[in-house]
């Protein structure tokens, strides 16, 4: 296990915003490093979304209705099954934020939503 090692003076304000908290700098620590890799995750899944739809014209011609797995900005795997698909990738690539996408017509699913319309009685 690698140990991470602080500056006293980050040590010391994380003590001081726990105590102020009731929590411990321990916690805090967990949750800013927990709530970071989330945030990494999403960034990385933005930049693959970006680059699916970059290719997605040569993706449908290619793989239509199939699912395809988008890794650093290029596909690394396809299936038309998405569990065995996740299954594979899940083997090979643990721990690694990869968009699965299913190639439709349309680069993004488009959903309506009718609502009753709200009428003013004034």
């Amino acid at each position: 296990m690698t140990e991470l090692v602080v500056s006293e003076k980050t040590i010391a304000q994380l003590n001081k915003i726990a105590d102020d908290k009731g929590t411990t700098a321990q916690k805090l620590a967990e949750q800013a490093i927990r709530q970071f890799l989330r945030d990494e995750v999403r960034r990385v899944l933005q930049r693959e979304s970006e680059a699916f739809c970059a290719m997605h014209a040569e993706l449908f011609d290619k793989y239509p209705g199939q699912f395809v797995a988008i890794h650093q900005g290029r596909v690394i795997d396809w299936d038309k099954d998405q569990l065995e698909l996740y299954t594979r990738l899940d083997e090979q690539y643990p721990d690694t934020p990869i968009l699965i996408k299913q190639i439709l017509p349309e680069p993004e699913e488009v959903y309506t939503f009718r609502s009753p319309r709200i009428e003013n009685r004034e």
